[in-house]
């Protein structure tokens, strides 16, 4: 059970911190959806919201994955569908989309409330809602909603331990059926979503949970009647369950295993969702040519101190794990035991995953395990003496560099206009401003709008 020192408080003293990073996250990520470039995935979301929402259809699939064909299940239509039946305007979706990924941190929140002292959790807090993995996923896409069904998946297993976890069979139950639905959740929106029960096999083989297996058997059930429209659809509409793009000819199962490099990017990147050194593709844009000295000094400035940062915590996190993994094989505390089967059963998952796939991983097709690779190093900060100061220092950090990476980078910039784009996608599916809900004057002059995003 867990010592009297970690005991929970109350009062604004530990809830107003946390209160404050949610809302200070909101914040940050409704800034990166207003400066999203609209493409690709995003557009195969929205396509699905418009079918529902103006044609009153929701597709029995998900978005068309690389190689192996579409998502199962409705959920995608759905997200994006129902907002927009109620309300339709570009932020509806982004808007339900906000509370999914609050109620995910809720629930991270809660886990860690069950392992760490009160200060950790603050840290946790910061670490997971401010943190640039996490929210330079927010793009109406379907990766965005992971982390609710992940954060679901370690809430239930940090509950399921055998020590200090629930013990009764109901608890169990209860448990095991919810942690099933939220891979279920996930299974409907990406296909990265086999590592989830592969870390949970992993820590029940070694002994480190209970698991109800009537609990999850109900799961599936209930998952298994949400994908009958997706089974009717596949046995008359073969191209969602293959991809006929001739370069996934050229893929197979056990890809990353055969070129072995894959296995590698996998726990680099397992490392760095636990640091600060964050995707290139959340760095600032390069400098158009000509631009002025001091732009030139400020962006070098910025790729050094960031970069600098980012090696530093990759580092850290990586010493995190080693201890975990290698130097606590003999410990005798329950909560260390713990961390390190749930550390040893994400890299074992993750591996399995990168050699099955067929494909190199990219960080979006495993950012599932995002809440899962902070735990190692909040598990090592939580014998720290954290100070106010070093916690406002880190939450001004992590503002900062969201909000360079929301205005000028890859997926984001300041230029961009989510809603003109939403739009102007809708008028380039039906063209009929009246069903994009637009009058002519106003299709017209969002027409002339340029949405395009840079090239590569």
């Amino acid at each position: 059970m867990l010592t009297s020192s970690r005991s929970q408080p109350s009062g604004a003293a530990y809830y107003l911190p946390l209160i404050i990073i949610a809302l200070i996250s909101c914040l940050l990520s409704f800034y990166y959806q207003g400066n999203q470039w609209v493409s690709g995935d995003q557009m195969q979301m929205l396509r699905k919201g418009f079918k529902a929402a103006i044609e009153g259809v929701y597709l029995p699939y998900g978005n068309e994955a690389s190689t192996v064909g579409n998502v199962p299940g409705s959920l995608s239509s759905v997200l994006i569908g129902l907002p927009l039946s109620l309300w339709f305007n570009p932020y509806a979706p982004v808007i339900l989309q906000e509370l999914i990924r609050l109620a995910g941190f809720a629930l991270f929140i809660n886990a860690c409330r069950l392992l760490f002292r009160p200060r950790t959790v603050i840290l946790a807090g910061l670490l997971y809602a401010l943190n640039p993995w996490f929210l330079y996923d927010s793009l109406v896409y379907n990766p965005s909603y992971l982390s609710f069904g992940a954060a679901l998946v370690l809430n239930m297993l940090v509950r399921l331990r055998r020590e200090g976890g629930a013990a009764s069979f109901w608890g169990t139950f209860v448990c095991s059926l919810l942690l099933t639905l939220g891979v279920g959740w996930c299974l409907q929106l990406h296909f990265s979503w086999p590592v989830l029960p592969a870390l949970t096999g992993i820590l029940w083989l070694r002994r480190s949970i209970r698991f109800n297996f009537g609990g999850a058997g109900a799961a599936l059930i209930l998952i298994g009647l949400t994908l009958i429209p997706y089974f009717q659809e596949a046995m008359v509409n073969d191209y969602i369950t293959s991809n006929p793009e001739e370069y996934a000819k050229e893929r197979y199962f056990g890809y990353g295993l055969v070129h072995v490099y894959p296995l590698f990017k996998a726990v680099l990147y397992w490392l760095r969702f636990g640091s600060l050194l964050v995707t290139n593709k959340a760095l600032p844009s390069e400098l158009a040519a000509g631009a002025p000295f001091y732009q030139e000094a400020l962006y070098y400035l910025w790729l050094v101190f960031s970069q600098g940062i980012g090696g530093l915590t990759v580092l850290f996190a990586a010493l995190c794990n080693y201890w975990l993994v290698f130097k606590c094989r003999r410990t005798k505390d329950v909560r260390t035991c713990f961390m390190r089967s749930l550390t040893i059963s994400c890299l074992l998952a993750l591996l399995l995953a990168a050699g099955a796939a067929t494909l190199t991983l990219n960080y979006w097709q495993i950012i599932i395990l995002f809440c899962f690779a902070l735990m190692p190093v909040l598990h090592i900060l939580d014998a720290a003496a954290l100070k106010n100061s070093w916690l406002a220092g880190l939450g001004a950090l992590l503002i900062l560099m969201n909000a360079v990476s929301a205005s000028t980078s890859e997926k984001f910039s300041y230029k961009a206009d989510y809603a003109a784009a939403f739009y102007q996608f809708c008028l380039t599916v039906y063209n009929d401003a009246g069903k994009c809900r637009l009058t002519d004057a106003q299709a017209a002059a969002i027409r002339a709008v340029d949405v395009t995003p840079p090239k590569d």
